[in-house]
């Protein structure tokens, strides 16, 4: 007998008829002598209708009745739905967030799962009953009761912390697609079902905008070992199988509030090539990336900053015993360059030798402001100069002057409580199968990009800038900061760029534009019309050739690359919004990733 946990979303409980067919559903998982908790959304848009409600009373009404508000639309699902299996001879009991014990911190719209009291779930499982639970709700403690919700994605949050807490065989999300798709079935319909994908591959595809799995649920999944199994609820496809590593021990009691960085990488085998003044326009990238990728080069970190007037800086990082051939296919483009008639000045090439790679690494550090602050205030007071910064959903990593190597592991590990920390490898798929290079791509149209200019090259001014907007509660995206060093002044300066939510832009561009006159930095840019697409795929290391042909596939389009950072698995590049679209829809095609039948989603 095992026991699973499946939850259902809004789509799958919209209707009274779509009810009736979970229930029926959750009646076969149960004849192969399972046991069965299920997690339930609210139906269909009834959240909407509620914000719509609460909107027509107040302007700003307070989170805490929101809260209130809000999760009685789960309450009506888990209601129905435990009455459809009563009717149909299965003994089953609806439960809320409070009732199943489920203990959040005290943050209204935005609480985070401290602890599960799973007694009363297992008390009705061992009288053969089916509970049906509230997602998306919990409560901060037992005295109060103040009923407190998770925010996006909290249903999924729900479901797995469940199955963490109750030691489930597995969790089984059921949405309207048939599982995970290498890309939004919405702008291409043939897009591909993936039998398996691993779980740090899922939380860079959820962190990017696949919207079937939220990042926080993946996150859980991965910290307790947690199978997840992602199908869709309106067919009986096989779904996909979302690999969890093997968990290392952990208490439930604190079950979201998990260290935020589990890892200080550093890597001393670094090299890097720059490419400063290159012309602003389509093909560069693709040109540069294509002739290292014939030279079978594998490149590591790849940053594009900026543009100023009509050219930017294109910078990487390779393992320093393939570093001449990096630096000949440089020169040799480098020429090309300068004879463009856009140019402003003249391309150059420049290589850094003695340079290090430190990173840190944790699920944790999804949607938590303040992370890289914290990774640059610790190197600043550490006396540690950043000279290239990269990021993903999971990673932020910094290339340093390798003297500077062993404090700063140190500060980090201090910093970050760290004690040991061996360098971790993607979970690969069972029986060793080989990774494919590239699994999946998406696109995010909600984010802007802000830029500060003339940023002065100090220990510490990364950090300034990162933490006072994690004061403000605004996560940051992709960070990138400039190759090109200017002197005004006598003192040397670098633009640093990154992209935060649309929602948080105008608030950062205010409160950076007050930090820049105590700083003395130049002026602060926003630009909302852009859009970050990104390949993800834990196959692609030590492939040459991944971020070229990604590349080349927007050149051929005429698409203008404006941003690009990466991590060992994920390439992202900012374009102008109005392409976005066909970014991904020509990379899409690029790596082949296509299916032979269209995917319809239910409206």
């Amino acid at each position: 007998m095992a026991l699973i946990v499946q939850k259902y979303g809004g789509t799958s409980v919209g209707s009274t008829a779509r009810i009736k067919a979970v229930a029926q559903r959750i009646k076969k998982t149960l004849a192969g002598e399972n046991q069965v908790v299920v997690v339930v959304s609210a139906m269909g848009k009834t959240t909407d209708g509620l914000v719509k409600l609460a909107q027509e009373i107040s302007s700003n009404p307070s989170r805490r009745e929101m809260d209130m508000l809000l999760s009685t639309g789960e309450q009506v699902s888990i209601a129905l739905l435990s009455m459809a299996l009563q009717e149909s001879g299965q003994a089953a009991i609806s439960l809320t967030g409070a009732q199943v014990g489920i203990v959040t911190e005290a943050h209204h719209s935005r609480a985070r799962i401290l602890n599960i009291k799973t007694e009363r779930i297992e008390r009705h499982l061992s009288q053969g009953k089916v509970v049906v639970v509230a997602g998306f709700q919990g409560i901060t403690n037992f005295d109060d009761f103040e009923i407190t919700t998770l925010g996006r994605g909290g249903s999924d949050t729900s479901a797995v912390a469940l199955a963490a807490a109750l030691k489930a065989a597995r969790c089984e999300i059921y949405t309207d697609v048939p599982g995970i798709l290498t890309t939004d079935p919405r702008i291409v319909p043939e897009a591909r079902l993936m039998s398996e994908v691993t779980c740090d591959e899922m939380l860079e595809l959820a962190s990017l905008g696949a919207k079937v799995l939220h990042p926080r649920a993946v996150e859980i999944a991965r910290n307790y070992g947690v199978p997840l199994l992602v199908l869709s609820s309106w067919s009986e496809e096989p779904g996909t199988l979302v690999i969890s590593p093997l968990p290392q021990p952990r208490a439930i009691a604190g079950l979201e509030i998990v260290r935020a960085v589990d890892a200080v990488e550093f890597d001393t085998d670094q090299a890097k090539v720059a490419l400063l003044r290159v012309p602003d326009r389509p093909g560069i990238a693709a040109r540069l990336f294509g002739e290292i990728a014939l030279q079978n080069v594998d490149v590591d970190l790849i940053i594009q900053s900026i543009h100023e007037g009509n050219s930017n800086d294109i910078a990487f990082t390779v393992i320093e015993k393939v570093l001449n051939k990096a630096e000949a296919v440089a020169e040799a483009i480098a020429p090309v360059l300068r004879s463009h008639p856009a140019k402003t000045e003249e391309a150059e090439v420049a290589i850094e030798r003695k340079i290090a790679k430190i990173a840190i690494a944790g699920a944790g550090m999804i949607g938590r402001p303040g992370i890289a602050a914290k990774m640059f205030a610790t190197l600043a007071e550490a006396g540690v100069n950043i000279e290239m910064i990269s990021t993903s959903e999971v990673k932020v990593s910094c290339v340093i002057d390798a003297a500077d190597g062993k404090k700063a592991i140190a500060a980090l590990c201090q910093a970050f409580e760290i004690d040991s920390s061996p360098v971790k490898q993607p979970s690969a798929l069972p029986n060793s199968q080989p990774l494919p290079p590239v699994r999946g791509v998406a696109l995010d149209l909600n984010q802007a990009r802000l830029a500060i200019r003339h940023v002065r090259d100090l220990p510490g001014m990364a950090a300034k800038i990162f933490s006072v907007l994690a004061e403000n509660n605004i996560s940051v995206d992709m960070i990138i900061q400039s190759q090109r060093c200017r002197i005004i002044n006598n003192i040397a300066s670098r633009d640093i760029a990154f992209t935060v939510a649309q929602a948080d832009a105008k608030i950062a561009q205010t409160v950076l534009q007050q930090l820049a006159k105590e700083i003395h930095c130049g002026e602060v840019l926003l630009d909302t019309e852009i859009a970050k697409v990104s390949v993800v795929g834990a196959g692609m290391m030590g492939q040459p050739g991944v971020a070229a042909k990604m590349f080349a596939a927007l050149s051929a389009k005429a698409i203008n690359i404006q941003m690009i950072t990466t991590s060992e698995i994920k390439i992202s590049c900012v374009v102008a919004e109005s392409e976005g679209v066909t970014a991904l829809q020509v990379i899409h095609e690029a790596f082949e990733l296509a299916g032979k039948e269209k995917i319809e989603v239910p409206a």
